[in-house]
C-alpha cells in the first residue's frame, strides 16, 4: 500500500508541474495553444508517467529493463521529466520578462511603434521567450548525453611528509559505482579499463556497488580478471548498498571465486619494510538487518573500522576503503593518510560548483583534514542517468613524499 501511495504522490507532482508550465505558457504565447501543441504536450505528459510507473517498479527505480529499447523510452521520459522542473524553475523569469515587454509596448509612442526594427526586436525577444521549453529540454538532453557519454580521469598528485620513501610515486586507481546495467554495459566497462591500464597503477580499488544486473557480473569480473596481472599490488573490492539490494551472496561467491580480492572489515598487507602499506576495507554499515534504504548506522560503521584496523601495525603506512563516505569521519578520526569511498555519484547535477543535492558530510572530490587526505568518487556509472557539471570519472592517486 505504502509503494502505491509513493507512485500516487510521484505522477501527482509531475502531472500538476507538466500542467502548471503548460497552463503559463498557453497564457502568455499563442503558440501553445494550437490543438497540435496542446495534444503534444499530454502526450509526452502521459508517455512520462507509464515510463516513471514502470521504472519505480524496479528494485532499485529505473534499472533492468527486460526491453532493449525501453533504455530510449525512459532517456525520452527523463528528458521530458528534467525539462519540466527546469521550467518550473524558470516560470517567475518568463513572467517577469513577458510582463515587461508588454509594457515596453505599451509605453511605445506612435513613432516608436511604427519603427520596423524597434519592433522586429521586440517580437524576437518575444519569440525567444516563448521558446524557453527547448532550451529546458535541451538541458534535460545535455544530462542524459553526458550521463552516458563522458567519462574524465582525475589525476591527483598528494604530497605526504609521513610516507615511506619506498612509496614515493605509488600509485592507487579508484573505480566507483559502476552500477553495471543498461545504462552501464560491458563495451562501457571496456573503455574504463582502457583509461586505467594507461594509468599504469600500482594498486586498484573498487569502492562498491558493482552491478545492478547480475547476468553481468561474472563477464565484469572476467574482465578485471584479465587486467590483474597488470596491476602489480593487485585489485579489491569492498561491497556497496546495490551489491546488497540484488544479491550480495552471489556477489560475494563471484568475487570469492576471482582474482579480486574482497575487502570485508579486513586489511592486508600491501608493500613490506620497516613501514609497510597496508590496506584496511571496510563492510557498508546498514542500519538494519534488512538492508532496506541507504540509512547506515554510526556505531556499526565504527565497529566495521575498528575490526578492520585491529592489528594493522602501528607503523604501517594505511590507505582506507568503503563504499560510504561517512568512511571519511574514520579515516580522518585515526589520521588515516588516504580514505577512498563512493556511493554519492558527486551528486551527478553540479551547478556553479556545488551539488543541487548535498544530503551527505562528504560529498564529492577531496579533502584534508591535519595533513591527511579522504576522496569521494563521482562514480564511472549511475543508476539514475542524468548527470550535469559532474561526469563519470576515474580517480588516480599519485603518492607523494
Amino acid at each position: 500500500m505504502g509503494f502505491s501511495y509513493t507512485i500516487l504522490i510521484v505522477l501527482t507532482i509531475i502531472t500538476f508541474v507538466s500542467w502548471l508550465n503548460y497552463r503559463l505558457l498557453s497564457r502568455l504565447f499563442p503558440f501553445y495553444r494550437i490543438r497540435m501543441v496542446k495534444y503534444s504536450w499530454l502526450l509526452f505528459a502521459a508517455e512520462t508517467n507509464l515510463a516513471i510507473v514502470y521504472s519505480l517498479s524496479r528494485h532499485p527505480p529505473f534499472v533492468v529493463p527486460e526491453v532493449e529499447g525501453f533504455r530510449f523510452f525512459v532517456y525520452g521520459a527523463l528528458i521530458w521529466l528534467f525539462g519540466q522542473l527546469i521550467l518550473l524553475i524558470l516560470q517567475p523569469l518568463i513572467y517577469v520578462a513577458h510582463r515587461l515587454l508588454k509594457s515596453n509596448r505599451r509605453a511605445d509612442t506612435p513613432e516608436t511603434s511604427s519603427s520596423v526594427s524597434g519592433m522586429s526586436r521586440r517580437n524576437f525577444l518575444q519569440r525567444s521567450l516563448a521558446a524557453t521549453p527547448l532550451i529546458a529540454f535541451g538541458i534535460g538532453t545535455k544530462g542524459i548525453y553526458e550521463a552516458q557519454t563522458a567519462m574524465v580521469v582525475r589525476r591527483h598528485s598528494l604530497v605526504m611528509p609521513e610516507l615511506p620513501h619506498n612509496l614515493s610515486g605509488f600509485k592507487i586507481g579508484q573505480v566507483s559505482d559502476i552500477h553495471l546495467g543498461p545504462y552501464f554495459d560491458l563495451a562501457k566497462l571496456d573503455t574504463v579499463l582502457r583509461l586505467l591500464a594507461k594509468e599504469k597503477p600500482d594498486l586498484v580499488v573498487i569502492t562498491g556497488d558493482f552491478t545492478d544486473d547480475l547476468a553481468l557480473l561474472k563477464p565484469a569480473i572476467d574482465k578485471f580478471d584479465e587486467l590483474q596481472p597488470s596491476i602489480p599490488h593487485g585489485i579489491y573490492f569492498c561491497m556497496g548498498n546495490h551489491d546488497y539490494f540484488h544479491n550480495a551472496r552471489l556477489v560475494r561467491a563471484e568475487l570469492d571465486s576471482s582474482r579480486i580480492v574482497l575487502m570485508d572489515n579486513i586489511h592486508k598487507l600491501i608493500v613490506p619494510g620497516p613501514r609497510p602499506l597496508y590496506l584496511i576495507g571496510v563492510d557498508y554499515p546498514w542500519a538494519d538487518f534488512a538492508h532496506n534504504g541507504i540509512k547506515v548506522d554510526d556505531n556499526k560503521r565504527k565497529q566495521y573500522f575498528s575490526a578492520a584496523n585491529q592489528a594493522v601495525p602501528q607503523s604501517a603506512f594505511k590507505v582506507l576503503i568503503g563504499h560510504h563516505p561517512d568512511v571519511l569521519f574514520d579515516g580522518f578520526a585515526a589520521r588515516i593518510p588516504l580514505t577512498l569511498a563512493g556511493h554519492t555519484h558527486g551528486g551527478q547535477v553540479i551547478i556553479a560548483g556545488r551539488s543541487l543535492l548535498t544530503p551527505f558530510h562528504y560529498m564529492r572530490g577531496l579533502y584534508s583534514e591535519g595533513g591527511v587526505y579522504g576522496y569521494v568518487s563521482s562514480g564511472v556509472g549511475h543508476w539514475f542517468p542524468f548527470r550535469i557539471g559532474c561526469p563519470p570519472e576515474i580517480s588516480v592517486f599519485t603518492l607523494m613524499a
